[in-house]
């Protein structure tokens, strides 16, 4: 899975998860897209991106790597491997398909105050945004 940290100017978008499909307690995350085949990174995640919600990014800089084995939404338990990118918004304006989702423009001096799912949180301390 591709992870986007979305930023423009001095804010990050997060999303707020639909509580039927958020598998967290936490109820505020980032973007990812599933990445299936041979495919580029940056085009599987554009194209997930523009699919839920209508935005595409330009890849800035590789954070790394991380993974985490958890029971999914579906109940089932799976393992996750996110490559983790900071992004900027280059076209779209944020708008979720999902109706039960909600999309944020957060200064990174206000990240502190949502409730961070535990991989966004931590790829977000270790990008320098939050302590």
């Amino acid at each position: 899975m591709a992870v986007a940290v979305i930023k423009k100017d001095d804010q990050i978008l997060i999303r707020k998860f639909d509580p039927a499909k958020n598998p967290y307690q936490e109820p505020w995350g980032l973007f990812g897209g599933r990445l299936e085949g041979d495919g580029d990174v940056a085009e599987a995640l554009n194209h997930e991106l523009q699919a839920r919600w209508n935005i595409t990014v330009h890849i800035e800089k590789r954070i790394g790597w991380d993974q985490e084995q958890k029971i999914d939404y579906d109940d089932e338990e799976k393992r996750f491997i996110y490559l983790d990118a900071l992004c900027n918004l280059e076209t779209g304006e944020p708008q979720p398909i999902n109706p039960n989702e909600e999309l944020r423009w957060v200064s990174v001096a206000d990240l502190h105050e949502y409730q961070l799912n535990p991989p966004s949180a931590k790829v977000l301390r270790e990008s320098g945004f939050i302590a």
